[in-house]
């Protein structure tokens, strides 16, 4: 996550406000209970935020289940190509526009002990993530000519060159359009 950019370490002359950090382990197995992957995730606390200072607004629009059942019925009736895409980590791709300082996590340089994290990046555990993670996707596709609908935020159509609309579901998403290879792009 260093050399990607999550953060920068610093040194805070003044007293502020630190959220904490855990580390999530995951180990992945095989059939024969053999380990194939091990995977280290480090997450904010959430839950030592304060609002007004680590975030402001953390509601991010999920896909209702009754969108994307409309969306798949329109495109059987009117023989639309689907295609699904998911965004592995989605959340790690989205700029932070909030100031947010995190403790130093259990593990980093001994030498960095008095140091701190400056996040630039949204990771795991922030209350505003997901919403952070959302906007980034939406305004990426509002600047390829999008239109998110304003009942279903979620549900966004464009029809420069043939109808496409796309659904959104976190970091999950389903792509209608009659152009094979307008899916491709």
């Amino acid at each position: 996550m260093e050399h990607m950019k999550f953060w920068d370490i610093i040194e805070l002359d003044f007293c502020f406000k630190l959220v904490g950090t855990t580390w999530v382990f995951e180990i992945k197995k095989d059939h024969n209970n053999n380990i194939i992957e091990q995977k280290a995730r480090l997450c904010a606390q959430g839950f030592t935020q304060t609002p007004g200072i680590d975030f402001d607004k953390t509601f991010a629009p999920t896909g209702r289940f009754n969108s994307l059942c409309t969306l798949i019925a329109f495109a059987a009736n009117t023989h639309l190509n689907f295609h699904q895409i998911n965004f592995r980590s989605a959340i790690l791709n989205a700029p932070l526009t909030e100031t947010v300082y995190l403790s130093t996590p259990q593990g980093l340089n001994q030498d960095q002990k008095e140091k701190f994290l400056f996040l630039n990046k949204a990771i795991y555990g922030l209350k505003q993530a997901p919403l952070a993670w959302y906007e980034r996707l939406k305004n990426w596709l509002i600047t390829v000519n999008f239109k998110c609908y304003t009942l279903a935020p979620c549900v966004l159509f464009c029809s420069d060159r043939e109808a496409t609309w796309i659904y959104v579901h976190v970091g999950d998403i389903a792509i209608f359009s009659s152009d094979f290879d307008a899916l491709k792009s």
